[in-house]
């Protein structure tokens, strides 16, 4: 299936490409908070983080850029740093360079896009958000593009994946109240009220027993909503025996391969899935083709946000150079590869369009494998 969808994506940039030379220079428009400034002056800063996270993934988009120059995509890029703060914002939207943007990418933090998206609206111009996942998010119009599923999107992205392998599971949701348990508690429970669907939710505390919540007659999917090591832990002991659960699946976040003292046998008895919005493949050609250009050009390994920022200018600096501002209408629906994502974009019932791809993937001799 990988393979295919290389193919697909190498066959839209070839197809189109020829067409593009006729065309004017598409205008996309980088706004991101490199902190230069405050970065240069003070390298420990409190946004030194972010902005070395926008620098990695301009990095990236850079490599795509020259893959235009050689497929003689006519491409104009303007590169602006907000400096993590609203108000350098605004007057980047005031520049005349910004008004001729046809593609907008970035900034990253809720309250920048904002400022962004009314431009967006009025112009009729896609508006990417490039790195963060909102869980609430207050931009709702036709041209705001999340390129990462949400949080409370999880729900419906598991819920599908579970039911493709196993249409009678029982599922069992634990949510903690933090960010990342309330949201995809609140996704679960959007779907709970359809009775076809056997979910149980359960809020995390430390008594928690899950073997008084198992069927005996159904095969047993558990989702722990949280990214806290002592809970996570505390969860998966009390099914660690996996004889006792008939049929045991257990589903967690990449978050948990970061712990302090990530407990991999357990993860492999309680028959764990990790899900994650990024994966990378080592042995696929396009993969070592990225990380051989990026290690030529910049002399370091990319990172996850420099792969992202590549497989992102590759699929939308294209679709934008060689089919005009309507991007949506070639990218829409349909499923793309990028080397550390998979774009499936979906219009949701708030009117934007979202990425609705997660890896789903499994540990087996210490190893992620994907399953989807």
């Amino acid at each position: 299936m990988i393979n295919k969808l290389s193919l697909l994506l190498l066959s839209f940039i070839l197809t189109l490409a020829a067409t593009a030379q006729q065309k004017k220079a598409a205008n996309i428009s980088i706004l991101l908070p490199f902190c230069s400034k405050q970065i240069i002056s003070n390298p420990n800063h409190e946004n030194a983080e972010l902005g070395n996270l926008s620098r990695e993934y301009y990095q990236g988009a850079t490599i795509a850029l020259d893959s235009f120059e050689k497929m003689k995509l006519s491409v104009r890029v303007s590169v602006f740093d907000t400096e993590n703060d609203s108000n350098t914002t605004v007057r980047i939207t005031q520049k005349q360079l910004f008004k001729e943007s046809e593609l907008i990418i970035g900034p990253v933090r809720q309250g920048g896009n904002k400022v962004v998206s009314t431009f967006a609206k009025k112009n009729e111009v896609y508006h990417v958000s490039p790195l963060m996942t909102f869980s609430k998010n207050k931009i709702e119009h036709n041209f705001w593009l999340s390129a990462n599923p949400d949080l409370s999107s999880y729900a419906g992205i598991l819920l599908k994946h579970i039911y493709s392998i196993d249409p009678q599971a029982a599922i069992i949701v634990v949510a903690d109240k933090s960010v990342i348990g309330k949201s995809i508690h609140e996704g679960f429970k959007g779907l709970v009220a359809d009775k076809k669907n056997k979910i149980t939710l359960l809020e995390y505390n430390s008594a928690l027993d899950l073997q008084l919540y198992k069927s005996s007659t159904s095969n047993n999917h558990i989702i722990i909503a949280t990214a806290t090591e002592t809970s996570v832990n505390k969860v998966l002991r009390t099914i660690k025996d996996t004889s006792t659960v008939k049929g045991l699946h257990t589903y967690g976040l990449m978050q948990w391969l970061d712990f302090k003292n990530p407990d991999y046998a357990l993860f492999m008895r309680c028959n764990l899935r990790l899900v994650s919005p990024f994966y990378v493949d080592y042995k696929r050609e396009e993969v070592k083709q990225f990380i051989a250009a990026y290690r030529e050009k910049y002399f370091t390994e990319p990172s996850e946000a420099a792969f992202r920022g590549y497989d992102q200018m590759l699929l939308f600096g294209n679709a934008l150079a060689t089919q005009g501002k309507k991007i949506m209408e070639v990218i829409g629906q349909k499923k793309w590869l990028g080397t550390g994502s998979v774009f499936l974009f979906e219009k949701n019932k708030n009117g934007y369009y979202l990425n609705n791809y997660l890896f789903i993937l499994k540990l087996e001799d210490y190893e992620l494998i994907p399953v989807q």
